[in-house]
């Protein structure tokens, strides 16, 4: 009886599962066998535009907040001792090395640290 209830649990989640792909659009066709079937569409996943443009938004406000709090000096200094170091460093440098953006941030932010 244990097997059984199992085979249907089993049974069960995957019409479920095909049930909820279905929900999300299908195509109809038609098998050489001649019945009539519906396939889900396949669709990619996709990195949402939205998410991406908030990450970089935050990592550059990030840099603007770090170089209001260190200041531009302090801040190059930093970034040349990165450069120095490995690839990985050097890499971490360029991305981190102040943009105009990342300046504009950091002018409006002064006025709040001080």
């Amino acid at each position: 009886m244990d097997k059984s209830i199992r085979e249907f649990d089993r049974r069960h989640r995957a019409v479920t599962a095909k049930h909820r792909r279905l929900a999300e659009g299908y195509v109809t066709r038609l098998n050489p066998n001649g019945t009539i079937e519906q396939k889900p569409i396949r669709r990619m996943r996709v990195l949402p535009l939205k998410g991406l443009a908030l990450a970089v938004t935050g990592f550059v406000a990030f840099k603007g907040y770090l170089l209001a709090s260190l200041g531009p000096a302090d801040y190059a200094t930093h970034l040349a001792h990165l450069g120095s170091g490995s690839l990985l460093e050097q890499a971490g440098s360029w991305l981190m090395g102040a943009d105009p953006a990342s300046r504009w941030i950091a002018a409006q932010l002064l006025g709040f640290l001080s």
